[in-house]
């Protein structure tokens, strides 16, 4: 191992170790590299963050209907598992949009795997799959529209009212409805859902593999495309963008 020194903040050296390459498997996996003992999951939430049982108020049921193209919605439906939690209350499915751009007939358990979504997130959010029903009958949730940017104060100033008053609420028009500024536990809840919770369906995975194997047998190197891609389609995400392409 080699060390490669500098000049630090105070005016002190430090040094870099300069690892070897066997230090990282081949696959890239780092987790089980030699040096993992030094490193952390960044999405892990803290020891004060409590248990979805704990906090989790019974007759509160969040409802999500989703809108814009499958980037968007997925952005939605990241930030409904934090509003639910933000609330105490219980998330149902969220409703994928089949009328705006997606325009396509498929459910979330079509596209997500529902049960792995549910059951990874269990000691976050309770999640259910279906409004119960109230009195034997359908219940309809009380429809309301979030405004964008809502932070933790926002949902329980002007969401949480309207909770307590009606037990469900569906938030209609649901992406870029949560502040990019939160807490450091519901942002690192926002990570888990988005890099383990969602999962595609094993169909659409496959699907994705074998093209990807397909196009690293032809060649060694390849770009993906995206044949839409637009500012706005970062504008709201709050990732920096900086107009290249």
């Amino acid at each position: 191992m080699q060390l490669r020194y500098g000049v630090g903040a105070g005016g002190g050296k430090f040094h870099v170790p300069d690892y070897a390459d066997d230090a990282i498997p081949e696959d890239g996996d780092i987790w089980r590299s030699r040096l993992s003992k030094y490193f952390h999951a960044c999405c892990k939430a803290s020891n004060d963050f409590a248990k979805a049982e704990e906090i989790t108020q019974e007759n509160r049921y969040v409802c999500i209907a989703t809108s814009g193209g499958l980037n968007q919605q997925r952005t939605g439906i990241i930030d409904s598992v934090v509003a639910a939690r933000i609330l105490n209350a219980t998330l149902v499915v969220p409703k994928l949009d089949k009328q705006s751009y997606w325009k396509d007939s498929s459910n979330f358990s079509q596209i997500f795997n529902v049960d792995w979504f549910i059951s990874y997130l269990a000691e976050d959010v309770r999640i259910i799959k279906e409004l119960p029903l109230k009195g034997g009958e359908t219940w309809t949730p009380y429809n309301m529209r979030v405004p964008r940017k809502c932070n933790e104060s926002c949902y329980l100033n002007r969401v949480l009212p309207n909770l307590l008053k009606r037990r469900a609420v569906q938030f209609t028009k649901f992406h870029y409805r949560l502040s990019n500024r939160l807490e450091t536990d519901l942002q690192k809840l926002r990570c888990r859902v988005n890099y383990h919770a969602l999962k595609f369906t094993d169909p659409i995975t496959q699907m994705g593999e074998k093209l990807a194997m397909r196009m690293r047998t032809m060649k060694k190197h390849y770009i993906a495309l995206h044949l839409r891609f637009e500012p706005d389609m970062l504008a709201f995400s709050g990732c920096y963008y900086g107009g290249a392409t």
